[in-house]
């Protein structure tokens, strides 16, 4: 079993102590893996914003959150993959990272600098377009068939991510429905 399975298994079991000390080993014996650093980071921002946990560790799961965030950061500010993924979970709530909407959206940004073709990236410069700019329609529309498309790329690579890739899919599979109509793509 690898560590993201063993991850995904806590996670879904809701064993949100034993999934941060699993997670913590990970990144102790990982230190440079990228995909270790934005599984704790969501892990974390998931648990304080939308799980149920013991309220009494509040402090110490925002603690860690800004830990890892500034740890990861640091080792990580130039990767297009953890400024994208790291961004879209700081849109959670950015403070428990000790950042505002402006450090995130410029991680967004960034992200689709350093690698402009990867479709995934451009989630941000469409879903941007429609909340600024909705006179560029068909590209956003081309955009949202991607999304919704069986194996496209996008999935491809949010399939990878474990539940912070479930997360971002289910913000572009909602925002590309919205786009196009939900009637479009009812199963």
């Amino acid at each position: 079993m690898t560590w993201k399975e063993r991850l995904r298994k806590l996670e879904l079991s809701k064993q949100w102590d034993d999934a941060i000390q699993f997670m913590q080993s990970v990144i102790r014996d990982y230190t440079d893996d990228v995909d270790a650093y934005i599984c704790m980071n969501y892990l974390l921002m998931n648990l304080l914003v939308e799980e149920d946990h013991d309220r009494n560790k509040s402090d110490y799961y925002e603690m860690l959150a800004k830990k890892y965030f500034n740890e990861s950061y640091a080792k990580f500010s130039n990767s297009a993959e953890y400024l994208f993924f790291t961004g879209t979970t700081a849109v959670m709530s950015e403070w428990y990272f000790g950042i505002d909407v402006a450090d995130y959206e410029r991680m967004l940004e960034k992200a689709m600098t350093l690698d402009p073709d990867n479709p995934l990236y451009k989630r941000t410069y469409y879903i941007n377009l429609d909340e600024k700019i909705a006179s560029d329609k068909e590209k956003m529309t081309q955009y949202a068939h991607i999304t919704l498309a069986k194996n496209s790329p996008i999935q491809q690579q949010l399939e990878t991510k474990g539940a912070v890739g479930e997360y971002i899919l289910g913000l572009m599979t909602n925002w590309s429905l919205h786009l196009l109509g939900n009637d479009l793509y009812k199963k």
